[in-house]
């Protein structure tokens, strides 16, 4: 019984590994599910028995892709170091993973395409949910830390208002999505994953360094 279990759990596995890759090179309009079964070497009867129409499999897939892809990455963020560190350590491994890591390209590619029909409400569900966490995350990161100092915004009448914690949290979701984006069209187009290629998104969020004198 024990591998019996073991096995629909790795066929369940292999399966949410193939449609990452199927939703996100084909779109999930056109995809198939026996382009799904097909590259996971699996009849589509296995499929079915795990996954009961491409709606299901695609809630299914933004579920478990999102925790096990995108949290280690988050997990930076949780550090004791400063926040400019951790911030830079976010966002560098962030776009490295964009470039060299598939799935993770993949995973991203799948949640900027949106969803699929207008009745494919799971998938969107889990989406719009995972994005929402993402920013209570990014809020609760910038709470309370001096760093979001009044003089951040760029001129104009608010230039001298504090940037608050949902406006920091904004600001970085919507770069994060942004570059997503740009992975999906062609990764060459990142920025690059050092200090040059963050450091224009730092500066919307941290006080600059102090001058010396």
């Amino acid at each position: 019984m024990r591998r019996t279990a073991e096995e629909a759990a790795q066929t369940r596995a292999e399966l949410l590994d193939a449609a990452l890759f199927v939703f996100a090179e084909q779109g999930l309009a056109s995809a198939r599910l026996a382009d799904v079964a097909q590259r996971a070497g699996l009849t589509r009867g296995a499929l079915y028995h795990h996954f009961a129409d491409k709606s299901a499999l695609h809630a299914a897939v933004m579920t478990h892709s999102w925790t096990t892809l995108t949290e280690p990455v988050w997990e930076i963020l949780n550090s004791r170091a400063p926040l400019d560190e951790r911030l830079h350590g976010f966002l560098t491994t962030w776009l490295r993973r964009l470039r060299q890591d598939d799935r993770f390209r993949a995973l991203l590619t799948l949640t900027v395409q949106g969803s699929y029909q207008a009745g494919s409400s799971d998938g969107q569900a889990a989406k719009s949910s995972a994005l929402a966490d993402w920013r209570q995350r990014l809020q609760a990161l910038f709470a309370g830390h001096a760093a979001l100092a009044p003089g951040r915004r760029p001129g104009g009448a608010d230039a001298h208002q504090p940037l608050t914690p949902e406006s920091a949290a904004a600001h970085l979701l919507a770069w994060l999505c942004g570059t997503a984006l740009l992975a999906a069209t062609d990764p060459a187009l990142l920025p690059p994953g050092d200090a040059d290629g963050v450091a224009p998104a730092l500066r919307g969020l941290l006080p600059p360094e102090p001058m010396s004198t």
